[in-house]
């Protein structure tokens, strides 16, 4: 009976981690998030469209200087909760399964909304639903893996920082920029 206690606790006593699943996907989703509100302000801008921030009796000028106010500080938010995921934070990983999960079932109930789209040949919605029907449920299914919940419950921050660094880091920058930047997109052609 020693022995089999001995080598359940064997692989954290000699800082072997189990392989968490769904850290890459997450941390794509939250930079992504955040790509998608910083570039939103600008694109307003450079699209020539209305602000998104319309606020009765505000100059357009006032509401889109507010909307970079408001978006950057969240966007920031979104970026520093992604890099605590990266990092292995404990309880980062009960918020993004928990947000996922309700991002899911928001994307489930928006298919009725992107069917009248895509029969009015608007094909955009098509990018938001990828995300929230595809990846959102993956994310939050992967995340809330025992192996995953173990891994954040025992891993050091340089732990994780070495794992998940590197050019681990530049790809999924790259497709958090190429999410973003498509969601973005997709919301002002809503």
């Amino acid at each position: 009976m020693k022995d089999i206690k001995d080598s359940e606790e064997t692989p954290l006593l000699t800082g072997d981690l189990p392989a968490p699943q769904g850290i890459g996907m997450a941390v794509a989703f939250d930079w992504g998030l955040a790509v998608q509100i910083f570039v939103t302000p600008i694109m307003t801008i450079f699209m020539g469209q209305s602000n998104s921030l319309k606020i009765p009796g505000v100059n357009p000028t006032l509401g889109n200087v507010l909307l970079f106010v408001v978006a950057w500080p969240v966007a920031a938010g979104l970026t520093f909760f992604g890099e605590m995921v990266r990092r292995g934070r404990n309880w980062t990983r009960n918020i993004q399964v928990i947000v996922n999960t309700i991002l899911s079932i928001v994307g489930i109930i928006s298919l009725i909304g992107l069917y009248n789209s895509l029969k009015a040949g608007n094909f955009w919605p098509l990018v938001t639903e990828v995300i929230l029907v595809i990846f959102s449920p993956l994310i939050a299914w992967r995340l809330s893996r025992p192996t995953t919940g173990r891994w954040f419950k025992t891993v050091t921050a340089a732990e994780a920082s070495k794992r998940h660094g590197g050019s681990w880091i530049f790809l999924i920058a790259l497709w958090a920029a190429a999410g973003g930047i498509l969601q973005a997109i997709a919301a002002m052609k809503r």
